[in-house]
């Protein structure tokens, strides 16, 4: 059961005494609390636990809220060929969470219960102002400075400042020979992000501890409290980026487009790494990990091949080409520092499937070479000795391909006829890789539960027959590409109804119609590139109509 509240608000002034200034204030308000139960009988053999014969009564609550203020002026001004725009501005925002959680033992009198409480409150500070010039409407120019504090860093590391500029000349505008517009364009930015984990991560702090390192007292099993791992040194995560673009027209606008050159580097990477043990009070940690490149060009195309009084048809391509590496590690100064483990994954304890290291892709996978026979299926267990020492252990791992694509795909058309539209959107990765979870954890040892029944097992057991899993086989990292078709939409423009009174358009949508891909999951389009998912994603067919009175 959910209830949620959202109200939004917005003012916008403009001085009488100053036509050219404006004062503007938005506020919204986002409120949502959900509750539920959720009983599992005591014969339900998933859940069967002989200690506490079965039977669990989970009763949860939580409260979510996002409030935003925000003020800004703007002033605007042309004077001759010149002409500017300025604009100052503060910005509020607090999210708070409050849950509850109550697991119950139904079995016994008086039961093992279990409550947990946790709450927690984030603000967000913005000042930042912006400046855009033009001279002759040719040559442009904008600057502009934000400086942001977040409550996740502690007050001497709680403020970032990141500036921006562009420069762009306008070349060619609205000419009339074969290219009708052209702009060069250069800019530099920085970007900061702190959004990740627990919003006191710097902070000393307790925590509810697992449910099996409770203390039992008679028949009642007690949820104690522990020290959770702290960096009282986390701050932002910046981004900075250098580019440079051409945007185009050619035949009147029938071909357009642009193409940019990259470069972004990452410093103070945000990420959840393992640490030695006994050096927090933790084994992983929210903490600054290093450095990272992306670099790449990207190049968009859109075109009206048809364009008449009755036919129209529109289509919108965009490619881009990235390559990301990993610059620096903050964790050792080593050289031989292999890099940090990344990346959780289903099965063992603890295990990490990737691994940032300095040279390599961000999350590259960090695995064993498998040996296959001569029929090419994989040998259970047996892995190539890289390191040539007569002995096959962790020395023989090595980082194997990565979750980020070479090459994003997006693209998009549109037909009109009359008053009929035909539209459709699709994207897709080549390159990526994928580690399947779901398949490295079937092997003929996990087909019979200890509670009495047996398991499905992905298909794939047909083909390798393991009889113990091999998490760590790079048979399991497979080709992720995949081309994807969004939506299909049709939709008929019906206007002057009801003696002209009414206009109204009729649509139908099938969202997610078509999946191309050889990757041998049920999706390759997976979060960090390792794939747990055992459900499909859905196809939706939406009907909708559009009326205007």
């Amino acid at each position: 059961n959910v209830k949620r509240v959202i109200a939004t608000a917005s003012v916008d002034y403009r001085f009488w005494f100053l036509p050219d200034l404006r004062a503007n204030m938005n506020v919204s308000y986002d409120n949502s609390k959900g509750e539920g139960t959720v009983d599992i009988p005591g014969n339900a053999s998933f859940a069967f636990n002989p200690d506490t014969g079965g039977g669990v009564d989970n009763e949860y609550s939580e409260t979510k809220r996002n409030e935003l203020f925000e003020f800004y002026l703007n002033y605007g001004k042309e004077a001759g060929p010149h002409k500017f725009d300025l604009m100052a501005g503060y910005s509020w925002q607090r999210f708070f969470f409050d849950k509850h959680e109550l697991n119950a033992d139904i079995a016994h009198t008086p039961g093992i219960v279990n409550e947990k409480f946790e709450s927690g409150e984030l603000f967000l500070l913005s000042l930042y102002g912006r400046l855009n010039y033009s001279f002759q409407n040719k040559y442009l120019l904008t600057l502009t400075l934000r400086r942001d504090a977040s409550s996740r860093f502690s007050p001497d590391k709680r403020w970032g400042l990141f500036p921006a500029a562009a420069l762009a000349w306008k070349v060619i505008e609205g000419g009339t020979g074969t290219v009708n517009n052209l702009k060069l364009r250069l800019g530099y930015g920085v970007t900061g992000q702190q959004d990740i984990g627990n919003f006191y991560q710097y902070l000393p702090r307790y925590t509810f501890s697992l449910d099996n390192a409770r203390y039992q007292f008679g028949d009642e099993f007690v949820t104690t409290l522990r020290p959770e791992g702290y960096d009282a040194n986390i701050q932002w995560e910046e981004t900075t980026t250098y580019n440079v673009g051409l945007d185009y027209g050619i035949l009147d606008d029938r071909i357009s487009g642009a193409i940019e050159f990259y470069i972004r580097k990452t410093d103070g990477l945000l990420n959840r790494v393992p640490i030695p043990a006994g050096t927090n009070l933790t084994n992983f940690l929210d903490t600054n990990v290093g450095s990272l490149e992306n670099k790449g060009v990207e190049i968009t195309i859109n075109a009206t091949p048809v364009r008449t009084a009755q036919w129209r048809w529109d289509v919108g391509v965009n490619v881009t080409r990235n390559k990301n590496e990993i610059t620096k590690l903050i964790a050792s100064d080593d050289p031989n520092f292999l890099g940090v483990k990344v990346g959780g994954i289903a099965g063992g304890v603890g295990s990490l499937i990737q691994i940032h290291s300095v040279g390599y892709p961000a999350s590259s996978f960090f695995v064993f070479e498998q040996v296959y026979d001569q029929n090419g299926l994989p040998v259970e267990g047996l892995y190539v000795d890289r390191t040539g020492d007569g002995v096959v252990n962790s020395d023989d791992m090595y980082q194997y391909k990565n979750p980020a694509p070479d090459v994003f795909l997006g693209f998009n058309t549109n037909v009109s006829y009359g008053n009929f539209d035909f539209s459709l959107a699709g994207r897709a990765n080549l390159g990526g890789y994928v580690y399947n979870n779901v398949q490295s954890t079937a092997a003929w040892s996990n087909l019979y539960h200890p509670n009495n029944f047996l398991i499905n097992l992905p298909t794939s057991i047909n083909e390798t027959q393991f009889q113990n899993p091999q998490f760590f086989s790079d048979h399991f990292v497979q080709n992720g590409s995949f081309l994807r078709l969004d939506h299909i939409t049709a939709s008929y423009r019906a206007p002057a109804l009801f003696d002209n009174k009414i206009n109204a358009t009729f649509s139908a949508t099938l969202q997610n119609p078509l999946l191309i891909t050889d990757y041998i999951g049920l999706d390759p389009e997976v979060v960090n590139g390792i794939d747990n998912n055992i459900y499909p994603r859905t196809r939706t067919f939406l009907i909708g109509v559009n009326a205007s009175f």
